[in-house]
């Protein structure tokens, strides 16, 4: 684990790149003196897993070797954090950065893009999920790119997800507005007063020669997705006011609603979409400029899902 590591933090150093740095301290903080010979086999798939994505899958293996072999590791797709192995239940995520690419989403009031904040929280988050808790993980987008709303949702029904996660920031007209707040999918008209809807995100009218969206919303919000939806939402609420209170007494419960988001009507899966913080809030967009601050946002909700899906043995 140690070496492994300093594979990333080398790279992270070569490239400039905050995110492998950041994945690489999590790594050398996991070391442990037995160079891997305690190391759960969830863990080492996970840490090549992630290693093939940053391009070190050679000397991933030369390093990690003798671990892999006594796990029996299997290959992974692009995408996947944890690989199957053995005969365990394995808990799988989607986590879906909003905006991208041509779409950057909302604008700080020092430059600050949505899609940045959102794809770096993503990416801690579904590192979180694999190495701390075991879960399969996949990423509607790792990169800068545009990924249109039913992409998203496609990428996700294709998978067997137990979970999807939509991470956004939130944004208003008055840059006064402040605080925490998570959407999940209910039959109700309602959206939260405060919320600012961005264009497209919203489902008013057909999804995709859909003609009955109001038969849909019902129909999931009275199924166990429906149910499920609220319950995840509830959770990922309250874990992110615990920690973020611990640093920032003054963060704002902005609570948990219903809406219509686009992502969350059209996934087979239970589905939410948090709002991390309001980017157009000039001492929040700090916040969200901050490394801890992200951390803290992303094993918040990592350790929400994990409490609120069991594990499998």
């Amino acid at each position: 684990m140690s070496l492994a590591g300093s594979l990333l933090l080398e790279r992270g150093d070569r490239a400039h790149d905050e995110h492998d740095l950041s994945r690489a301290k999590d790594f050398l903080i996991a070391a442990l003196p037995s160079g891997g010979a305690a190391v759960p086999c969830e863990d080492a798939a996970s840490l090549v897993a992630l290693l093939d994505r940053v391009g070190e899958h050679v000397r991933a293996r030369m390093v990690l070797g003798p671990m892999l072999a006594r796990c029996g590791a299997v290959s992974t797709g692009a995408h996947a954090s944890t690989p199957r192995m053995g005969g365990a239940r394995h808990r799988r995520v989607v986590i879906d950065a909003g905006h991208g690419g041509n779409d950057p989403g909302a604008i700080g009031p020092t430059g600050l893009k949505e899609s940045a904040v959102n794809l770096d929280v993503a990416r801690r988050l579904a590192d979180r999920l694999a190495l701390r808790y075991g879960f399969q993980v996949a990423l509607t987008r790792d990169s800068d790119v545009f990924v249109s709303l039913e992409q998203r949702a496609a990428h996700a029904n294709g998978t067997t997800a137990d979970l999807f996660v939509s991470i956004h920031c939130n944004a208003a007209s008055n840059r006064e507005a402040r605080g925490i707040s998570t959407f999940a999918l209910e039959d109700s008209p309602r959206v939260a007063a405060r919320l600012t809807a961005r264009e497209g995100e919203l489902v008013d009218g057909d999804i995709g020669g859909t003609s009955d969206v109001s038969r849909i919303l019902a129909d999931l919000s009275l199924s166990r997705n429906g149910r499920d939806s609220l319950g995840f939402a509830s959770s990922i609420q309250r874990s992110l006011l615990h920690d973020v209170a611990l640093l920032y007494p003054l963060v704002e419960d902005m609570g948990v609603h219903p809406a219509r988001f686009h992502v969350l009507v059209t996934t087979r899966m239970p589905a939410v979409l948090v709002e991390l913080s309001f980017i157009s809030n000039l001492g929040e967009e700090q916040r969200l400029r901050s490394e801890g601050y992200r951390d803290v946002l992303a094993s918040s909700i990592a350790r929400a899902i994990d409490e609120r899906l069991p594990g499998g043995g």
